[in-house]
């Protein structure tokens, strides 16, 4: 188990101010940089095309009813000074070293580099269009036959080298200035991406009614239920848009990167602690659900895009053109601009995401190795040794994956399928923490659990359902 190493030496008072908490937030929107590019870019913008308005509803509760889990695993790790992994040891049950939960999230975790993979597939298209080397991929694309589908080598090397340079930039650590000229980046396409679903609304053809948008809130099934592909593709998205189970478990490491548990101290049973507790806790509400109202935005965004152009022309982003397709949805109000806005855009993103997840599991990962006791816990020249090691293996499992020729939209969806599995087995251990294991005086309010509680029966529910969608029907 670990322990709390925190000490007085590291106490600061929480900011009381706006301006102050303002100041000390960042935490949710590294997380934000990671979403966008997976969930909201690919499997939302899918999901619209495949299903039109009538999943709206699924959309909007998936990316605000999981901020709860991952607001209450902050609090506890912000209390306690433990990492999640530490944290998720502490659930009951089967024990083989560690709790049975930490051997269902390294399967889960391994099985979910498929998400990465497709990732980097969208970044070598993208860069295969814009920068081409030998211009086989352009021309499959821009074939006249859609059903096209040859073996091309300009996104193979571009995805060589995107894993490449991405190793070779974490394993020396200087991927701090490539994350926050990632961040700009995709602040810069957030604005971009909502503007054109705003200006969409403005023409005749593409508009969407208000009582389209109402019918979408609605709680209705796409019209062709009977086709299990819409559904996989939705509770896929369900898995991963919003905070899904990797970004639940990535979220407090950056916490605690952040000072906010440091700054608290060690567990106390003065007063004064619990007031420092409460009062960084409030930044990290701040933190969470300030992020949470900026992927929410974008991921209406986008489905808002899938569903008014890409749904209408019976387009649907797949394989090798993945990312052609996601660009047509710009063409109705950037014109000839589109493409090069959106190849420039869907770089920073897809590439965003694609770094900062692996710096993230990076670290989560050594973590792992502490935890199951591979790894001493308190010897720091091996974990930044791991650090490095895991910065320049996790890049290259991707690359293998994608060099196999995959199709990146099926690697991200089978990622959010087993995502949206983990959740529920998450969602419990959130629960089970929340009122075995939390400071009595740091315990929310009722409405708080019952939200709680919520959160996780619909993580629940959605994740049997994905299982059985994907697997047995």
């Amino acid at each position: 188990m670990s322990q709390d190493t925190r000490t007085a030496s590291d106490i600061e008072e929480p900011p009381k101010s706006l301006r102050g908490v303002i100041r000390r937030l960042g935490p949710g929107l590294i997380v934000a940089s990671t979403l966008i590019g997976s969930g909201e870019l690919i499997a939302t913008t899918k999901t619209g095309a495949q299903a039109g308005i009538s999943l709206l509803w699924l959309i909007v509760f998936g990316c605000l009813i999981k901020v709860f889990c991952q607001v209450e695993l902050g609090r506890y790790v912000i209390s306690q000074g433990e990492s999640t992994l530490a944290a998720l040891n502490h659930v009951p049950g089967p024990r083989a070293r560690v709790s049975w939960i930490l051997w269902l999230w390294l399967g889960v975790s391994l099985a979910g580099f498929t998400v990465q993979a497709g990732i980097l597939g969208g970044v070598s298209q993208a860069l295969a269009m814009t920068f081409p080397l030998t211009g086989d991929y352009l021309a499959v694309i821009e074939s006249s036959d859609p059903s096209t589908n040859a073996a091309t080598y300009d996104n193979r090397i571009w995805a060589i080298i995107v894993a490449v340079s991405t190793a070779l930039i974490l394993y020396r650590g200087r991927y701090q200035l490539i994350q926050t000229l990632a961040i700009v980046l995709v602040c810069m396409f957030t604005v971009l991406t909502i503007g054109n679903a705003i200006a969409l609304q403005t023409t005749e053809q593409w508009h969407i009614p208000l009582s389209e948008f109402v019918r979408g809130m609605s709680f209705t099934l796409p019209e062709s239920t009977g086709d299990k592909t819409v559904w996989i593709t939705a509770l896929g998205a369900f898995g991963i848009i919003g905070v899904g189970m990797g970004d639940l478990v990535i979220y407090p490491y950056w916490c605690l990167e952040k000072g906010y548990a440091r700054f608290v101290g060690p567990c106390s049973d003065d007063e004064s602690w619990a007031r420092r507790a409460r009062g960084w806790i409030r930044v990290m509400y701040f933190d969470a659900f300030g992020s949470m109202v900026i992927y929410t935005l974008v991921t209406v965004a986008f489905f808002v895009m899938g569903v008014a152009v890409l749904h209408r022309e019976g387009l649907d982003p797949d394989g090798m053109r993945m990312i052609s397709t996601l660009a047509a949805a710009y063409v109705p109000v950037f014109g000839t601009l589109a493409k090069w806005l959106f190849l420039s855009g869907a770089i920073a993103v897809l590439y965003s995401t694609f770094l900062v997840a692996a710096a993230s599991f990076a670290r989560v990962y050594t973590d792992a190795l502490k935890v199951f006791g591979v790894m001493a816990a308190d010897n720091q020249r091996h974990h930044e040794r791991a650090v490095s090691l895991f910065s320049v293996v996790l890049p290259m499992i991707s690359l293998s994956v994608i060099l196999t020729g995959a199709n990146p939209v099926n690697l991200v969806l089978l990622g959010g399928v087993l995502a949206g599995a983990f959740l529920p087995a998450i969602g419990f251990s959130i629960i089970y923490l929340r009122f075995t294991k939390t400071d009595r005086r740091l315990r929310p309010k009722p409405l708080w659990d019952v939200l709680l509680i919520l959160s996780c029966v619909a993580t629940l529910t959605t994740g049997a359902f994905g299982i059985y969608s994907r697997f047995f029907s």
